[in-house]
């Protein structure tokens, strides 16, 4: 008898890798930005760096989340098939 993986494992991997990229790319973006930008008072006094790190990446991380998120990521149902259609409620 072969075990028969359920469907939804395979797309929650899939969606594991997908979030750790997407975080990796994150960081990676801001630890350069944080590396490459001077410390020159930019926005409230803040320096350049940090203001554009917390302010402007997080909303353009944000916009690319939501189009990952429509893009990427399928409706799953959370409920068993088999076991809804053979007993009734569950």
């Amino acid at each position: 008898m072969k075990f028969i993986e359920d469907p939804r494992v395979k797309v929650s991997r899939r969606l594991w890798a997908i979030s750790w990229i997407f975080y990796s790319v994150f960081l990676a973006f801001l630890m350069g930005l944080s590396y490459t930008m001077g410390t020159k008072p930019y926005i409230w006094g803040l320096p350049r760096w940090v203001a554009i790190g917390n302010i402007v990446v997080p909303v353009v991380f944000v916009l690319a989340l939501i189009f990952v998120a429509e893009k990427l990521i399928p409706d799953l149902p959370l409920t068993d098939e088999e076991r809804r259609g053979k007993g009734g409620k569950q």
